[in-house]
């Protein structure tokens, strides 16, 4: 049995000073986990006691934050650490710990992204390990997109700068189109229309098409886009609509996900669909008590305005199934402060019709640090959509279950025979500041835990070929 530590050599790119690091990957007492140096009395802890990938991310972004001036980190883990994960993993994860680790929001007035990875290179390395580390920048620089947009303020990014950036971005192998407020009004856009309407802002509706030659199977993820959120006539309380901001970090997550996807060239075709609108109370806004008609011809009775999010995604998730016919269908949104109470920010919920596809989301949760927990849909939580006045209500006035009766609503707009699973993100796109990675402003939730799905989902079709 191999009693060696796992040593991993990276070094820094222009950099002057030809210093060296030699650090310690340790479990130190109380089991917690340590890094220490040979040269000095620095000692640091680095989370909880189980080693998870979460971790990994963070003994990268900490080595490289720690010691700005070294040319070269070198990693010793202890061997009893280094065998709970496969050595690809632990070069990836820290890998992307490593890369994030120069990223610091600076505001421009422009729509444009600027996400700046930090410049590593793995020493010593055959084509597997390269291909690993590379892997992992590609994860940073994807997950740093989707940060970039959800860290611009409201002012900045509105649904057609949102479009512009992306389309700045020109990532390789993705075919971008968009439909704007005549098209949408014309096709029947019931839903998402009705929570524009309220804004001097146009919607639109932005589609990102990875489309490989010979795809195995398709999927469509679809990801909540509201620029601003101010809550519409049923205006939220002043305390924190400061954040609402991030209420499209969905969206991001899609666009982040799907660079990554398309980057790493996986062999299925993935669209991207963001629904991209601003919420705002004005003399055009939608009203409570309005009966609205969205793209499948449901008629919806509004209970809230604020509850806007699920009437954009209903209406994209039907396009999508349209249109695409995925093989699976992904929703992504910053939804209810319900998942927030219920799990506060360990956990993202996790809802939808096929037990398959939900195991296959919370396997790809756990692999990238991005956990879900799942939620009941149906039964009692179709009670609270119960209308007299439309087929449905879009929700109801008291709070309990929020999560579950937002899910319940969007299930109304799948098909039967369509896999699908709905991910409400809402406490995780911010304040996340118990990780090392994410010190500061927002996480881009999401675009890990929807390529790492894919990855999965790959994964299973080639264990039932």
């Amino acid at each position: 049995m191999n009693s060696n530590p796992l040593t991993l050599t990276f070094s820094r790119e222009h950099q002057c000073d030809q210093l060296t690091r030699t650090l310690h990957l340790t479990l130190g007492e109380h089991s917690t986990l340590t890094v220490n140096q040979d040269v000095s009395d620095f000692n640091a802890e680095i989370s909880k006691r189980v080693i998870a990938v979460a971790d990994i991310q963070d003994v990268g972004y900490l080595i490289a934050t720690t010691f700005t001036q070294a040319t070269t980190l070198q990693l010793c883990i202890d061997v009893d650490i280094a065998a709970r994960f496969e050595r690809q993993q632990w070069l990836k994860w820290l890998s992307f710990g490593l890369a994030l680790s120069d990223y610091h929001y600076r505001h421009s007035n422009s729509p444009l992204l600027t996400p700046t990875l930090a410049d590593f290179t793995l020493l010593n390395a055959d084509a597997s390990d390269n291909t690993a580390f590379e892997n992992g920048k590609i994860l940073a620089h994807s997950q740093l997109i989707a940060r970039e947009l959800t860290n611009k303020p409201g002012n900045i990014l509105y649904p057609q700068s949102f479009v512009e950036a992306v389309e700045a971005l020109a990532i390789n192998n993705i075919e971008l189109s968009y439909l704007d407020d005549a098209m949408m009004l014309k096709q029947g856009f019931g839903g998402l229309m009705s929570i524009a309407q309220g804004s001097d802002r146009e919607a639109r509706l932005l589609c990102l098409d990875y489309h490989p030659q010979d795809p195995k199977f398709t999927v469509a993820l679809v990801g909540k886009g509201v620029t601003f959120d101010s809550g519409g006539i049923s205006i939220k309380q002043p305390r924190y609509m400061s954040t609402m901001k991030v209420d499209m970090g969905g969206a991001a997550a899609v666009v982040g996900a799907l660079n990554a996807i398309a980057q790493l060239q996986l062999p299925i075709r993935v669209i991207g669909l963001c629904g991209l609108v601003e919420n705002m109370p004005s003399g055009k806004a939608i009203k409570p008590g309005d009966v609205v008609t969205m793209l499948n011809k449901t008629n919806v009775e509004i209970i809230t305005t604020d509850a806007e999010g699920r009437m954009v995604l209903a209406d994209v998730l039907h396009y999508a199934q349209q249109h695409y016919q995925p093989d699976y269908l992904v929703d992504i949104a910053t939804l209810t402060g319900g998942t927030g109470i219920a799990l506060g920010k360990a956990y993202a919920s996790l809802m939808g019709n096929d037990n398959n596809l939900i195991a296959n989301a919370q396997t790809a949760g756990q692999a990238c640090s991005e956990p879900l927990w799942p939620m009941p849909t149906g039964g009692m939580f179709t009670t609270a959509l119960e209308s007299d006045f439309a087929d449905l209500r879009h929700g109801s006035e008291e709070p309990d279950g929020s999560p579950c009766v937002a899910a319940t609503f969007l299930e109304h707009f799948i098909q039967p025979d369509q896999k699908w699973i709905h991910i409400d993100s809402a406490a995780m796109s911010l304040g996340m500041n118990h990780r090392k990675i994410y010190p500061k402003a927002t996480t881009g939730y999401g675009t890990l835990l929807l390529t790492e799905l894919c990855q999965q989902l790959i994964l299973q079709d080639q264990l039932h070929q």
